[in-house]
């Protein structure tokens, strides 16, 4: 049976087609604008007075921005819950901010999703794939919601009880529902619903994990691996392919010389959770030192801290680190050889 495997970001989602009997270089592959890309350039150039949400939750990032840039121009907001926790989780939040949440809308403007089914079977159609199913890996991020607690402590918090269960990055993978995350359960719903086997993969724990087959081929035991997103950068220092420390923190708020220093520390295994938090990160934790024998780096802004180490191009292809992690997990659940 095929399988895609698809890392959806803020920007692009990344789409790997592999196809067995071929090496990675002839796998088909693209890269094209996210779902909330797309979905925030049809908000923002709205003419209505009122937009109407159904469907399900989906990552919000550029879409939340645009809905909201949408009710500051004296727009009105309609959604289904689901729909609405793209938006955020919290329900004193959307009534702040003016969404109104109904229970149904069985007609509505857009419904929200990150899975573009249509798309998958026209790049299946498109690269001369035959078969009715398919198994379906996709890599996103959730912050995940508590009531009355900051999302950067879910969030982490999530990071730090998943590393105490399995630190092996390819291992971290969810193929039932969470109860903790909107975002991932929605996905694991619909491929439910849609009798689609398959699994859902944190983006950043995805990036390490492609990482780590550029290290494999390059019979590299220990490193560092830098994902300098968009929104987040995250740092995993890996030995013998078990993650043995971790920090995440907001990419605008860090510069070469502070990040090389949280480095330092998270090395060591000295770098504590408050100094990370308390400098408006996620947070940091440590199971023991590692000596890495190199730093990748991987993301959107890499370059922005190349001094740091070299980079990294998991498939041979600088888009293509969560899918490589995603085909890494696929291999751990017997899913691709």
């Amino acid at each position: 049976m095929k399988i895609l495997l698809v890392d959806v970001g803020a920007g692009t989602q990344d789409l790997l087609l592999p196809i067995e009997g071929k090496s990675y270089e002839n796998w088909v592959k693209a890269v094209l604008p996210s779902p909330t890309a797309k979905l925030a350039k049809a908000v923002d150039g709205w003419k209505g007075s009122v937009i109407r949400f159904n469907g399900y939750t989906m990552g919000g990032g550029p879409l939340k921005k645009a809905v909201l840039r949408f009710i500051s121009r004296g727009g009105r907001v309609v959604a289904t819950l689901p729909a609405a926790k793209s938006f955020s989780d919290d329900p004193n939040e959307l009534k702040e901010w003016g969404i109104e949440v109904v229970e149904s809308l069985p007609e509505a403007d857009f419904t929200l999703t990150d899975l573009e089914f249509d798309l998958y079977r026209a790049l299946f159609e498109m690269a001369g794939v035959e078969g009715d199913g398919f198994i379906l890996g996709v890599a996103c991020q959730d912050h995940g919601f508590e009531e009355g607690q900051s999302d950067r402590v879910t969030r982490f918090n999530y990071l730090r009880e998943l590393l105490e269960e399995e630190r092996r990055p390819e291992k971290l993978v969810y193929r039932g529902p969470t109860g903790k995350f909107s975002r991932f359960d929605s996905i694991l719903e619909q491929l439910k619903e849609r009798g689609v086997e398959g699994f859902v993969m944190d983006s950043k724990l995805a990036a390490v994990a492609g990482v780590l087959q550029v290290a494999r081929e390059q019979g590299v035991k220990s490193f560092l691996c830098l994902d300098c997103g968009n929104g987040h950068t995250l740092a995993a220092a890996v030995k013998d392919g078990v993650i043995c420390a971790l920090f995440e923190h907001h990419t605008r708020m860090l510069g070469a010389d502070k990040l090389k220093n949280f480095m330092v520390k998270l090395l060591k295994g000295e770098l504590s959770f408050e100094e990370v938090f308390n400098d408006g990160g996620h947070g940091a934790v440590c199971f023991e030192p590692v000596e890495p024998e190199k730093v990748y780096l991987v993301g959107p802004n890499r370059k922005k801290f190349k001094e740091l180490g070299e980079y990294a191009y998991p498939l041979g292809d600088a888009m293509l680190f969560g899918c490589a992690g995603l085909v890494e997990a696929s291999r751990s659940l017997h899913f691709i050889s």
